[in-house]
């Protein structure tokens, strides 16, 4: 039986760390639950009084919208969203000056650049924190997806400088998501980024049609993602490309905030 109420510390020499906090509260919903009940048992376990490095999180499936009030005035906003591409969802082709290639061992350097551009881009929504280790575990994470024995990288390249990146987790390596998949054999696409001064140009949406069309000529069923909601471009552009909410992941850092900080009801505007 899954337990209701988690708690986890991250090793401080992990990649993970670099998309969560040090320590970790986990609410588990389950259908038919009574969220504000939980909620409120929950509340006095956390620990880590305006620590930042404390986190406590709620993922509930999005269609749940009635779960949105109970949780906001719990002092909780949504942070991430799960995403699911059904094969076969794809838009018009855009026009774009860019072209699409393989990523081989040689890129690495280059792959490793692109994608801590995406992790200082994301981290101004809340939704990664930039390590001192955070570019030397993403070399050996990125180092693995070159070494597979399939294609699972690809540049975007415009004057032969490579300007954005994009990486899948076919089924065999995508067994970590399998709880959140409708549809097998699923993926997992892992990161699509592109260098800031091509932002808008189309470079994104060539990387994402070109793996889209890889997952669809190899038979995968199901694509799935993580996209920080805060961000006013993912949400337009993934839900663009075919993909649909399945599960939005509540947050609250640090996860416990002075008493005053949350109340359990909403406040009442003032002249009503």
């Amino acid at each position: 039986m899954t337990e209701t109420f988690s708690y986890r510390e991250t090793d401080p020499d992990s990649l993970l760390l670099t998309w969560g906090a040090r320590r970790t509260h986990s609410l588990t919903w389950q259908p038919g639950c009574d969220l504000p009940a939980l909620l409120d048992e929950w509340e006095p376990r956390l620990t880590g009084l305006d620590d930042p490095e404390t986190l406590a999180i709620v993922t509930v499936p999005s269609h749940e919208t009635a779960a949105a009030l109970p949780l906001i005035h719990h002092g909780f906003a949504p942070l991430t969203v799960i995403a699911e591409r059904l094969a076969g969802r794809a838009p018009a082709a855009r026009p774009s000056t860019v072209l699409v290639r393989p990523a081989t061992s040689a890129d690495l350097d280059v792959a490793v650049e692109l994608n801590m551009h995406t992790v200082r881009y994301d981290a101004a929504f809340g939704l990664v924190t930039e390590r001192a280790n955070t570019a030397e575990h993403l070399r050996t994470a990125l180092a693995e997806v070159l070494g597979r024995d399939h294609e699972a990288m690809w540049l975007a390249v415009q004057d032969d400088t490579p300007v954005g990146m994009i990486y899948v987790d076919m089924p065999q390596d995508a067994g970590w998501v399998e709880r959140f998949a409708s549809a097998r054999p699923f993926a997992y696409l892992g990161h699509l980024g592109v260098r800031p001064d091509v932002r808008g140009s189309g470079a994104g949406s060539a990387l994402a049609a070109h793996a889209h069309a890889v997952l669809d000529t190899a038979g995968v069923a199901s694509t799935l993602l993580h996209h920080a909601l805060p961000n006013p471009r993912s949400t337009p552009f993934w839900y663009s490309n075919g993909y649909r909410p399945r599960w939005t992941t509540w947050a609250r850092r640090p996860a416990l905030r002075s008493s005053s900080g949350v109340s359990s009801q909403p406040e009442r505007p003032s002249g009503t």
